[in-house]
């Protein structure tokens, strides 16, 4: 198992995915994969905003990073080169496993990244 940062997701027993920003031998970090992947695109309510999402007029802002998600792991599903999809439990007996706090990881992002 080589868990490629910022591509794999990783699924607990109860439904929450996971993507790992760290990894430094067999010690990996992982942080919920919503909140990762709603950093990745700055937004910014504007002109080019209304046209590049127009599909989500009258939706709850949130649902562009889920969608983000959702579709990650129907293409990790697929096993085609989009990343893989890992069980929590499999990715915990081969690596050491810690988690960033959501709140932290809100405070930081960029630090997280590497810019």
């Amino acid at each position: 198992m080589n868990i490629e940062l910022f591509t794999d997701l990783i699924k607990d027993d109860r439904g929450n995915y996971y993507v790992a920003v760290q990894k430094e031998d067999k010690e990996l970090t992982l942080v919920n994969a919503l909140l990762e992947r709603s950093y990745v695109e700055l937004l910014e309510f504007n002109e080019d905003f209304k046209k590049k999402y127009t599909e989500y007029e009258h939706q709850f802002i949130g649902r562009i990073a889920m969608d983000k998600v959702r579709h990650d792991v129907v293409y990790a599903l697929k096993e085609d080169g989009h990343g893989r999809l890992y069980e929590l439990g499999e990715v915990i007996r081969l690596y050491r496993v810690t988690f960033i706090d959501m709140i932290e990881f809100y405070r930081n992002p960029r630090t997280v990244h590497g810019s």
